[in-house]
């Protein structure tokens, strides 16, 4: 029997997709998310650190590997087990998580929607891709 094991091509290419995705996002819901945190463009440009950008990498690094590692113990094994699987961790481990934290924070559940709405789509596509791109030692 063959022994499932984590594809590192396919977690470099889910990093940079949690890269990319954010970022059109992002874009695309800008006016609304800037509105609802009460922050101006200007206080956005100003804003140059590349902390956040580091930290997000890391941060994806570090699931999309923890998602193959845990895929190969359950084991997903295609693209459709792999959505499904991705989908039920962003909608339960990411966005709840912020709805609640949110809530207590005070803030809109739009913006929990907005902020929530990206991981969940990362989610699905890291776990589409690794359920799909799988390796074998």
């Amino acid at each position: 029997m063959r022994k499932q094991s984590v594809n590192l091509w396919a977690v470099l290419v889910c990093v940079v997709l949690g890269q990319i995705i954010p970022a059109l996002w992002y874009a695309a819901f800008s006016d609304r998310w800037m509105a609802l945190n009460g922050f101006t463009a200007e206080q956005i440009k100003g804003n140059t650190s590349p902390i956040p950008y580091l930290v997000s990498i890391v941060s994806s690094s570090f699931v999309a590997y923890t998602m193959a590692w845990v895929f190969t113990k359950i084991p997903v094994k295609s693209l459709p087990s792999g959505l499904f699987t991705g989908l039920l961790f962003g909608v339960v481990f990411v966005l709840f998580e912020i709805i609640v934290k949110d809530m207590f924070s005070m803030r809109p559940l739009a913006l929990s929607l907005i902020d929530g709405g990206v991981r969940v789509l990362v989610y699905a596509i890291t776990g589409s891709i690794l359920g799909a791109w799988r390796k074998y030692d």
